[in-house]
């Protein structure tokens, strides 16, 4: 018995060939389509475990064969290979339902079969699961009826009060009529160094304070082992970003987040940050990388100043702002 029926759509007839025959030779079943039109068709009928897709069809673009696939059979995981490194296709090809983007050449064919292995699991995992967060959304919806309870809620999300240390100030203004939910800490580390974090979730539901939670979840117990000496993950944001990026595309939230990490040195008076997605706009900048919980692959660069004076960070147009001034330069 297959160990899952695979529907490959790919126009390179060398590069079909030889992903077919690999897989076959690990145990799949493989079926191949030359375009989209055959693969959209070749779907329908034989019903496959996993569809991987290239972008760039002769007659049809690989977006509108994932949207059209999704809309017949919309659990279906997806995988794309594709040659096209741009932001701007990965990032479309996730919101429109594919589990996973692979980038060409694929040296490691390996690389294809245990991102399919990955599918298969994460796939397993929801149908065992689905029960249980159908009813985990009931109570969430009761929940959301309780004011109090959504209160305490938001308060677990924002710091206790503004931080001095080291003739830095940290602090938090937040306008009332914001409606987003929004992630602002600030935690002193040691050696006089200050983790400082907003982070808000992409998705536009009322519920959104519950990914926040969960992405809190994740953190809190690094700055537990960062302050017991045991990891240092926290001191290198990028890092961390990719850490939180790895759980989260590997776990049951379904949300993607925006994310600004950093670490202001209060004794080194620097600033060394990593920001995913590109809703926080802080000053000082830089160009951001990829939200968190999109593609698991992403990578997140580091940016540093030196001489740091001012940090401002606002959201959108909710006036949510992070400031670390010194009080004397």
């Amino acid at each position: 018995m297959p160990r899952a029926h695979i529907a490959l759509i790919e126009d390179d007839p060398v590069f079909q060939s030889v992903v077919r025959q690999y897989l076959v030779n690990s145990g799949y079943d493989v079926c191949c389509a030359d375009d989209g039109k055959q693969g959209i068709k070749l779907c329908q009928e034989e019903c496959p475990d996993i569809v991987l897709c290239d972008l760039k069809l002769p007659d049809i673009d690989g977006l509108e064969v994932i949207e059209q696939l999704l809309k017949v059979c919309t659990q279906i995981p997806i995988i794309v290979i594709s040659a096209s490194e741009k932001m701007s296709d990965i990032r479309e090809a996730v919101r429109l339902g594919a589990w996973d983007y692979l980038v060409k050449p694929v040296q490691d064919l390996s690389v294809i079969e245990n991102a399919i292995e990955n599918c298969l699991q994460r796939y397993q995992l929801e149908e065992t699961y689905l029960h249980d967060v159908w009813e985990l959304d009931a109570h969430i919806d009761i929940l959301y009826q309780d004011d109090v309870i959504i209160g305490r809620l938001v308060e677990e999300l924002l710091p206790d009060g503004p931080l001095n240390l080291n003739g830095y100030q940290f602090n938090c203004s937040i306008n009332d009529s914001g409606k987003a939910p929004i992630w602002i800490d600030y935690r002193p580390l040691t050696e006089g160094r200050v983790l400082v974090i907003m982070a808000a979730a992409q998705n536009a539901t009322e519920q959104n304070l519950l990914p926040l939670l969960v992405l809190k979840t994740l953190i809190d117990p690094l700055i537990r082992q960062h302050l017991s000496g045991h990891d240092n993950t926290l001191l290198a944001p990028g890092l961390l970003l990719q850490h939180l990026n790895h759980e989260l595309c590997h776990s049951q939230v379904r949300t993607a987040f925006d994310a600004l990490v950093g670490i202001v040195d209060t004794t080194k008076h620097s600033w060394l940050w990593a920001q995913a997605g590109d809703k926080f706009e802080p000053e000082p900048g830089a160009k951001p990388d990829l939200a968190l919980g999109i593609w698991q692959h992403a990578n997140f660069r580091e940016h540093r100043i030196e001489h740091l004076h001012k940090l401002h960070c606002g959201y959108e147009n909710t006036e949510l702002i992070v400031t670390a001034v010194p009080q004397t330069v």
